[in-house]
């Protein structure tokens, strides 16, 4: 038996309802792809990385934290405006210190 038998057969046994819903579903997820895909080869907001809660973060995961560019993201670090770290050529930011520059509201 085929992907495609088992899928067919898989669909006779689904109200109609229950298909469209499926079919929302799988929509869904391919347009959350193509998002992600297209945000990476654009440079806008990465793609999400691993949800860590630590104090210190990479530049990567404090620009999806922000929802903002990577170019911004080290645009702000560079800047002053929010306190890093760099370790070599890595650059880590502070949770606190990106809550900070959510405070004052820019």
């Amino acid at each position: 038996m085929t992907a495609s038998d088992m899928f067919r057969m898989e669909k006779e046994n689904l109200s109609p309802a229950e298909e469209l819903h499926h079919i929302s579903e799988q929509l869904d997820e391919l347009i959350r792809l193509i998002r992600n895909s297209t945000e990476l080869l654009t440079g806008n907001i990465p793609a999400e990385p691993a949800p860590s809660n630590d104090e210190v973060m990479t530049v990567k995961e404090a620009a999806w934290m922000l929802k903002i560019s990577l170019p911004k993201m080290y645009e702000l670090a560079r800047s002053g405006r929010i306190h890093i770290l760099e370790v070599g050529r890595r650059i880590l930011i502070s949770r606190s210190s990106l809550m900070a520059l959510l405070r004052e509201g820019e």
